[in-house]
């Protein structure tokens, strides 16, 4: 009995691991080994969720902008059917829209984040400045 009291804990906290909003992770190398690889993918949809004046400052090349807020709000702004590839300045917005499209039926296989943000993205940029 002492043993399935000692057990039983470890089996819920083990159960309750389990993170079904575990989104994929790219690290920026990872990205831009894939931009200059295999170039974008017509089917994937980079979004880049920081505000427009961020982007018009520095963005990468091919990145579609959509504020946080914006998806926030209607989530039918991404198309629910492609994969898309999240960036922000960090990863914390990129993270937060992730879960949010989750909790609104995207599937997290589909959802990708950029750890790391622009701010360690050393690929080329292009500022609208």
């Amino acid at each position: 009995m002492k043993k399935l009291l000692y057990t039983l804990p470890l089996l819920l906290l083990a159960a309750c691991g389990t993170d079904e909003t575990a989104m994929e992770e790219m690290s920026t190398d990872e990205l831009q080994e894939h931009i200059y690889e295999d170039g974008f993918d017509d089917e994937v949809l980079y979004l880049d969720v920081r505000e427009e004046d961020e982007f018009a400052e520095e963005h990468i090349s091919g990145f579609t902008n959509i504020p946080m807020n914006d998806v926030m709000e209607d989530p039918s702004l991404v198309g629910e059917d492609q994969e898309v590839i999240i960036l922000c300045q960090t990863q914390n917005r990129s993270i937060e829209v992730g879960e949010h499209l989750i909790e609104n039926g995207y599937d997290t296989d589909q959802l990708t984040v950029v750890m790391g943000g622009i701010s360690d993205y050393e690929g080329d940029t292009i500022s609208e400045e």
